[in-house]
């Protein structure tokens, strides 16, 4: 599982989950293939990304997709 981790410290600045656009995923995408790449042996395992939100609310969690996805 490869997760992004969000924080803002007081709800006046928007919802965390906010920060991670298009282009964001798409990086975070590339270096998982890239350690992937570097690492052969965990081929075998399910990976996924999630992308959580962290307020002083609470946490809210997103799954995002496979290592297929873009």
């Amino acid at each position: 599982m490869f997760v992004e981790v969000k924080e803002k410290r007081g709800d006046g600045y928007g919802n965390p989950l906010e920060m991670v656009d298009g282009e964001k995923l798409r990086r975070i995408h590339r270096a998982a293939r890239g350690w992937l790449a570097a690492h052969p042996d965990a081929a075998r395992l399910d990976i996924g990304f999630e992308v959580v939100g962290v307020t002083p609310s609470g946490i809210e969690r997103v799954v995002v997709g496979s290592v297929e996805d873009p």
